[in-house]
């Protein structure tokens, strides 16, 4: 159903209340009402206050209003507003408001109009004081201590939510004398280079804000069309939402909710499963609009009619509730219609009558068409501003229409500010800034639907021209700030036809959301940008853009769909095929590791070999260190996970010589993650395998240490789960746990799937060990299937070992049978020599407790130990030969055991003790004694 249509009165369309900011206009126009008149919706109001009390006692809440277009969610939220800042002196109000063309893509723009709001961006604050004037000088109030908490609990903030250079020009208005905080402000505002901001860390900081802000002043938040809002936006609502205990805030949405049952892209709309999961934990948290009984839709009707003297007939009352449903938007206009067309007249006392004329099928049957009827009435001039504004959007600039009706920008703000929102009330003051030396004057359409109605009975040739000019005079508008647009220009110049100029911007808008870890947003944006270059011609430029954007897809595909993702290799397949053509070396060595790294957690360990080598070959004629140092990686974590030991720890070597924390610091923008991190990570795993396990503790801490210092959460995720699996290695539970608990906690707030899922199955087999059985294995089980969710096949062999040892020890050793089968396939099919020789001993010790026979039984002890020395596995040896050993004890052999246990456990000669050597050295006292016995 279109917006705006009217269908069954109960279920499908609108009663409301509304806040009646016009009186009704006769033809000749008389201004508007002295004062509001609120009709209606008592109980919504109510619903809304009950809340509002619970926030006033320390406890934050949320809250949904939602409704159809035009069913007065925006009025309801306002009078109650209104009468809360009324009755708490203490409360501030701000909002922020989602667009309908640019919204989806232009990351956190609600909640970056609400700080703005309250950190004193005049423009900003226009449409929260319109709702509520009362809050102009709680604004005014609380803009210093705002800015101010901004500056210690959410710095990171400054430079991507809100400009550093206008906070500190709107601060130093507001302070005479600077003190202590300004100059870290000042600091924050001058930095040239804004760093990737990972999207946990603004969850935190954002939250961290209007928390410290609350201690002394109640915030009501509302956040207008959530319906359009970004999956970004709607991230944060959703973590504002379940950290507001304890905080004396009010989160207000309202949403349209048949816009959000048709979903976005063929999938559930975002907004869906997080109004669901904020019911769950607060109970019913919407007050709805549309769900309404005849009778009070019809009292709706008569209170409207009766807010002016009229001597208006139940008849004329029936008919005008038949027309409208009761639909608030449409029964105000279809009234204002009536009035400007003579239907309705003024007697001599004032009181509205209707003329005996009045024909009731010749009005129209839709809002839209009350709408349309209503803006043909207009002059000539002012219907072609309002054409104009209608293809900038829902929100337009006085400037850019003067510009393309080459008119005096003083006389189209007039027009504007006077009879469009003054006498006709079709528009309304939205803010303004200052660019430089330029003014930029905003303007909102009172209602979307006027938009609407304008916008779609231009034909397609005025709307490509138009848009094209719209686009052109924002360019001139914005110059230097024309990032801050780019989502906008993008979708103009796309409508006009211009598809290399919209593409720019379309690359402009994704890297500005990858900045803030706005990850679909900028899949969306690039996906789009290559999407339009399939129509162009093929040349070199051509290929040069697509180049551009395939790489600028790889962090954000990786970051929400994992390494291994099908979506990922495509990407980075034609990036490979671009880059040959185009001839750039250093695009194709970012291209090469990408693949490289694709491959390589898909387990094409050997397609990852190749890739190793040809970057390692692109790097050594390069003669660049950087590539040298990061080729060498790419070789020592292939030759890893093959279980070349020895060649990984020689390449690992190589690279960590040529590693500079601070040269490389940008390499974890570029790949993902720090490059010494990495090293440090892997470095630990190859050296425990080669049997330093002292030396493998040390690097794990000191990559733990790097990721902290250099303040990269994806790094620090990568070396907590690195830890972890080291520590899993040397049977240390406990510190599993906690290490595992560590990256649990940064995965989930940053959305790190890969090391979520990791982390999670490790925490399992913690949990499993410390006799937390079934815990245990259901976090293994959901960890293992999470992981291989990404693609991710390069640890499935070591994974299910660990879960059929884990089968064994509760008795489950058929079943740990079964999964060592599926671990020998996995190992075989996919060259997984990390853990094979560890698969023999395995498998040797559950036949062992299914009590197969001994011969069998030391036929796979003898296999590990062969492989583990192959592969110069020393901490494999020394368990396979514990294994071995203890078997032979039962037999009677405890001489032959303890001579090679002996041989073995020797090699072991660093300080630090661990469960395998310290279980070896019992054994050989065990076997000594037996031996003398």
């Amino acid at each position: 159903m279109s917006t705006g249509q009217i269908g069954n009165p109960i279920t499908e369309w609108l009663f409301s209340i509304i806040i009646i900011l016009i009186r009704f206009l006769s033809i000749r126009g008389e201004g508007r009402m002295q004062k509001n008149v609120f009709v209606g919706r008592e109980r919504e109001l109510q619903e809304l206050i009950k809340t509002y009390a619970q926030v006033q006692s320390g406890t934050g809440q949320v809250r949904f209003v939602t409704g159809q277009a035009g069913s007065g969610k925006t009025a309801l939220v306002g009078h109650f507003v209104q009468r809360t800042l009324v009755s708490d002196p203490e409360a501030v109000f701000a909002m922020g408001t989602c667009n309908a063309q640019t919204g989806i893509g232009d990351p956190y723009l609600p909640f970056r109009e609400t700080i703005a709001t309250l950190t004193g961006d005049s423009r900003a604050q226009q449409a929260a004081i319109k709702i509520a004037p009362e809050n102009t000088n709680r604004l005014r109030t609380v803009m210093v201590r705002s800015a101010q908490i901004l500056v210690e609990v959410a710095p990171e903030l400054i430079g991507v939510f809100i400009p550093g250079g206008k906070l500190v020009g709107d601060v130093g208005k507001a302070i005479v004398d600077k003190v202590g905080w300004m100059d870290k402000l000042d600091e924050l505002a001058t930095k040239r280079e804004v760093p990737i901001l990972e999207q946990g860390r603004i969850f935190e900081q954002y939250t961290a804000f209007i928390q410290r802000l609350s201690t002394k002043t109640p915030l009501i938040v509302f956040l207008d069309d959530l319906q359009w809002a970004d999956k970004a936006s709607i991230g944060l609502l959703f973590h504002l939402g379940r950290h507001l205990k304890d905080n004396r805030i009010l989160i207000l949405g309202a949403y349209r909710p048949e816009d959000v049952a048709l979903g976005r892209g063929g999938e559930r709309h975002p907004l869906e499963p997080v109004v669901h999961e904020l019911t769950r934990y607060y109970g019913d948290v919407s007050t709805e609009l549309d769900q309404i009984e005849a009778r009070e839709s019809q009292r709706f009707v008569n209170e409207l009619i009766d807010s002016e003297p009229n001597r208006l007939a139940d008849t004329f009352r029936q008919a005008l509730f038949h027309q409208t449903s009761g639909h608030a938007l449409f029964t105000v206009e279809l009234l204002r219609t009536m009035q400007q067309s003579g239907d309705l007249v003024r007697d001599d006392q004032g009181r509205w009558m209707e003329r005996p004329s009045l024909d009731w099928s010749t009005l129209p049957a839709r809002v839209e068409g009350v709408i349309h009827e209503r803006l043909k009435r207009l002059p000539t001039q002012l219907h072609e501003m309002l054409r104009i504004a209608s293809v900038e959007g829902e929100v337009f600039t006085a400037e850019v229409i003067a510009r393309i009706l080459d008119i005096d920008e003083g006389s189209t703000i007039r027009h504007l500010s006077g009879e469009l929102d003054k006498q006709h009330q079709l528009v309304e003051v939205q803010g303004r800034q200052r660019l430089g030396t330029r003014r930029i004057s905003r303007y909102r359409f009172q209602h979307i639907l006027f938009q609407r109605d304008l916008y779609y009975h231009l034909d397609e040739i005025e709307r490509e021209y138009l848009h094209e000019a719209v686009g052109n005079q924002l360019e001139q508008l914005y110059e230097e700030q024309i990032n801050e647009i780019s989502v906008e220009l993008a979708w103009h110049f796309e409508r006009a036809g211009f598809v290399t100029k919209a593409i720019g911007y379309l690359q402009q808008a994704g890297n500005r959301a990858v900045s803030v870890s706005a990850n679909e947003e900028a899949i969306a944006h690039f996906s789009k940008g290559i999407e339009l270059l399939e129509d162009t011609p093929e040349n070199l430029e051509r290929d040069r853009q697509e180049l551009a954007l395939q790489i600028a897809l790889f962090a954000p595909l990786a970051a929400t769909k994992g390494y291994g993702a099908p979506e990922v290799g495509q990407a980075y397949t034609r990036a490979r095929y671009l880059c040959e053509k185009v001839d750039d070396p250093d695009q194709l060595f970012q291209v090469l590791y990408g693949l490289w790294g694709h491959n390589l957690v898909r387990s094409e360990l050997q397609t990852s070999r190749k890739l190793a080598q040809e970057c390692l070959s692109l790097a050594q004629r390069s003669d660049k260190a950087a590539f040298l140092m990061e080729a060498h990686r790419m070789t020592d974590e292939t030759a890893f996970y093959l279980g070349e030991f020895t060649r990984a720890r020689e390449h690992f070597e190589h690279s960590l010589a040529l590693y500079d924390p601070q040269k490389y610091r940008t390499h974890a923008d570029v790949y993902g993650q720090d490059p010494g991190v990495a090293l440090l990570s892997h470095g630990c795993c190859i050296l425990w395998h080669l049997g330093y396990p002292d030396q493998a503790l040390r690097r794990s801490q000191e990559a733990i240490a790097l990721a902290e210092a250099q303040d990269h959460p994806f790094s620090l995720a990568f070396a907590l789960c690195y830890s972890a699996m080291m520590h899993q290695y040397r049977r240390e539970s406990r510190k599993v746990l906690e290490l595992t608990d560590r990256a649990i906690q940064l995965s989930s707030a940053q959305g790190f799937v890969f090391w979520l899922a990791q982390a999670t199955f490790l925490r399992g087999w913690a949990l499993v060990e410390q006799e937390q059985t079934a815990v245990g294995f259901a976090a293994m089980h959901q960890g293992l299937a999470d992981w291989r969710a990404t693609g991710t096949e390069f640890l499935v062999a070591y994974t299910k070992a660990l879960l059929a040892e884990a089968n064994g020890k509760i008795g489950q050793a058929q079943e740990g049978l079964d999964l060592l089968a599926e671990a020998f396939e996995v190992a075989q099919e996919k060259d997984q020599g990390l853990y094979e020789a560890e698969l023999h001993r395995l498998k040797g010790e559950i036949l062992l407790k299914l009590g197969r026979s001994q011969s069998e039984v030391e036929e796979h002890f003898n296999q590990s130990i062969h492989v583990a020395r192959q592969r110069n596995a020393r901490s494999q040896e020394l368990r396979a030969t514990t294994s071995l050993a203890r078997l032979l004890q039962k037999e009677g052999r405890a001489a032959e055991g303890q001579a090679m246990l002996a041989k073995c456990s020797d090699w072991f000669t660093e300080e630090l003790e661990t469960n395998d050597i310290r279980e070896a050295r019992e054994l050989l006292g065990e076997l000594e004694q037996s031996k003398g016995e």
